[in-house]
């Protein structure tokens, strides 16, 4: 059975869509999933890239985007209170462990299903009593020294896979970026995959990066 790791931050909404195409995913097809919560942020910064917030008809763009996509896919969607917001705390909450699946689900669903401030504590510690969850405890756990250095671990393992941004899944060392790529990632487990890689590696070969231009 193949194992794909899932590299994801609270921020990102289409995070959230790929985790509820994993989970229908998984009704259907064998696989497991690791789950790897990382910082946007120092993945971002790796590669000098900015975040789509940080661009305004971007941001505004990927929220229409996000708002289609929820309705053609009968998805709830809003976005969490405020947006973007400290993602650290709830990233620590998801960390490995034996509650980690229903952590994550109820803070995916929390957030963008019922709006709560992601980036408050208080917040994240009630819905997981909500759910029934230990959360005293995952909260805790959340500042210890071992829980920094798992999610500084999990991003310096997304930059070695060379993760640029989120959602990533990689498989048998194959990169696959965004939510849109799980149809390819499917061909990929299956041994069906499209990629004509001798022809991607001539045109790695011959294709000069695009220059600068200027006026």
């Amino acid at each position: 059975m193949k194992e794909l790791t899932f590299y994801f931050d609270f921020l990102s909404p289409f995070s959230y869509f790929a985790w509820i195409s994993l989970q229908q995913l998984r009704a259907s097809k064998s696989f497991t999933i690791r789950y790897a919560p990382v910082a946007l942020g120092p993945l971002l910064n790796e590669w000098g890239i900015k975040g789509p917030g940080e661009i305004t008809p971007k941001r505004e763009f990927l929220l229409k985007q996000c708002l289609r996509y929820g309705v053609r896919n009968n998805i709830p969607f809003t976005t969490p209170k405020t947006h973007p917001f400290n993602s650290l705390y709830a990233l620590r909450l998801a960390l490995n462990g034996p509650h980690q699946e229903r952590v994550i689900e109820t803070l995916w669903k929390a957030g963008w299903q019922d709006r709560i401030d992601m980036g408050e504590p208080d917040e994240l510690v009630r819905v997981l009593k909500e759910a029934g969850l230990p959360a005293e405890e995952i909260y805790e756990k959340s500042f210890s020294k071992e829980a920094k250095v798992e999610l500084k671990k999990n991003i310096q393992e997304a930059i070695s896979h060379g993760v640029f941004g989120v959602p990533s899944f990689v498989v048998e060392g194959e990169l696959f970026w965004g939510n849109d790529s799980i149809t390819d990632l499917v061909h990929f487990m299956e041994g069906s995959d499209l990629l004509d890689r001798t022809k991607l590696k001539e045109l790695l070969s011959t294709t000069p990066r695009a220059a600068s231009q200027s006026l």
